[in-house]
């Protein structure tokens, strides 16, 4: 008799210490909550080898400014989607003889907006871009997993002539639009 009087609250607590804790990621009150537009902002570095020599040279700095602006766009789709690493090291005696690591980033980016160009004294350009992600951008984020980012919560590419800019991409269901 005591035996039971023991034993049962011992499983009720077992089985309670395995119920969930918190909402789980599907659950209603995810799906009525109201995303806020977030900025994303990051920069950019280019430069050229001979400060001095370069800088006169409008070809290298127009060049410097352009790495710098590619730059920017990476960052802009690492931030937003992520990136890649594969690496691989070679262990011999405990002791590391090559250890490679690349990255790869596979994105596009539309709706970015360039903020500021600086060039610094020591022949550093800086380009500083940003990107404003909708809401739909996040719900959709929060739907998928870190996996499927990419593919399902792509930018639409535009299917016709995008010669009116950005505004006419309001009505191509785009994640991301310029203000």
């Amino acid at each position: 008799m005591t035996l039971r009087w023991t034993l049962v609250p011992v499983l009720a607590f077992a089985l309670s210490a395995c119920a969930p804790v918190g909402s789980y990621r599907d659950s209603p009150q995810d799906a009525t909550r109201e995303f806020e537009p977030i900025t994303v902002r990051v920069s950019g570095f280019g430069t050229y080898e001979n400060v001095r020599e370069d800088r006169l040279n409008t070809r290298k700095r127009l060049m410097a400014r352009r790495a710098s602006q590619l730059d920017a766009y990476r960052n802009l789709a690492e931030r937003v989607y992520g990136t890649v690493v594969y690496g691989n090291s070679t262990v011999n005696d405990f002791v590391v003889h090559n250890d490679t690591f690349r990255t790869y980033v596979d994105s596009y980016i539309r709706g970015a907006r360039m903020v500021a160009v600086n060039e610094h004294n020591d022949g550093v350009v800086e380009t500083v871009m940003e990107l404003r992600l909708e809401p739909r951008f996040r719900e959709c984020v929060a739907r998928v997993s870190d996996d499927q980012v990419r593919e399902v919560c792509a930018i639409p590419m535009p299917r016709h002539n995008d010669r009116v800019g950005d505004i006419e991409a309001r009505r191509t269901n785009s994640l991301y639009y310029l203000d």
